[in-house]
């Protein structure tokens, strides 16, 4: 793992140190790394990993202070270490097992909260996990059918007003492979990210030169270095580097990108 965290940190060594100790309380209680985040700009994601628990979902909780969660022992976590060094992590909770029932009625129910949902969502979205991170909610819901990704964007993001955005590469209709999520802070929705998945994406070796398009020589060597960290780890047996491109759009319209990668089990 120490030439992945190196390569996660190239754009800001400092912060190997205080991602590899996150590393080694993960692991040290049986957390399996399986992704690896690859945002631009750098500045602002830092570096990220996600775990999934081993045999014990409490000690890895308890690792990274989340084992008294509201929502009760999360199912995944994200550590993420800023170029600053601050550390900051995010539980996960999968919702698969609840009914539509939590975003019926054009509100999101769920633990307690009662959060507006944006009137323009395209149809067919099934919720499949949230978070919630302080005052900060997210809830992540997956489009059954296919739908072009210009038709799909343009209805997640209309709250926002339905700007026009520049995606490389972009993605085709597939069932079953676009995500949207909704980011709220307190009450009031700050943020929508839309997803696709590897089946919607070209092929894994033709990902990065179009994933690179406009970045400056320092966010694509930051993504060139992260893909290189992942791969010093082993194979993904046919399953392909990039599991997951998304885009983000910010309610004062900035926007940024992130390439999810798979870490080799």
């Amino acid at each position: 793992m120490d030439t992945l965290v190196a390569c996660l940190t190239l754009s800001s060594p400092p912060s190997a140190s205080v991602l590899g100790q996150a590393v080694q309380a993960a692991v040290a209680v049986g957390g399996l790394p399986f992704e690896a985040v690859a945002g631009t700009p750098t500045a602002r994601y830092g570096a990220r990993l996600s775990f999934r628990p081993g045999h014990d979902r409490r000690a890895l909780a308890a690792a990274f202070g989340l084992d008294a969660h509201p929502w009760g022992l999360p199912d995944w976590i994200g550590v993420r270490v800023r170029p600053q060094r601050t550390v900051s992590t995010k539980a996960y909770h999968r919702l698969a097992h609840l009914d539509s029932a939590v975003c019926e009625g054009g509100r999101f129910r769920f633990a307690g909260l009662d959060l507006p949902l944006p009137e323009a969502l395209p149809a067919g979205l099934r919720p499949i996990m949230a978070s919630q991170d302080g005052e900060s909610v997210e809830l992540y819901l997956r489009l059954a059918d296919a739908r072009s990704w210009t038709s799909f964007v343009a209805r997640c993001t209309e709250a926002f007003g339905g700007q026009t955005y520049p995606f490389s590469p972009t993605p085709r209709p597939v069932e079953e492979a676009f995500c949207v999520s909704l980011r709220w802070q307190v009450e009031n929705l700050s943020a929508v990210t839309m997803y696709a998945d590897q089946r919607a994406l070209p092929p894994d070796r033709d990902i990065p030169e179009a994933w690179t398009t406009g970045m400056d020589e320092r966010e694509r060597a930051a993504y060139e270095a992260a893909l290189v960290g992942v791969r010093s780890l082993g194979s993904t047996r046919g399953s392909g580097w990039h599991a997951m491109l998304g885009w983000t759009v910010e309610h004062d319209d900035t926007w940024h990108r992130h390439a999810s990668l798979r870490v080799p089990a």
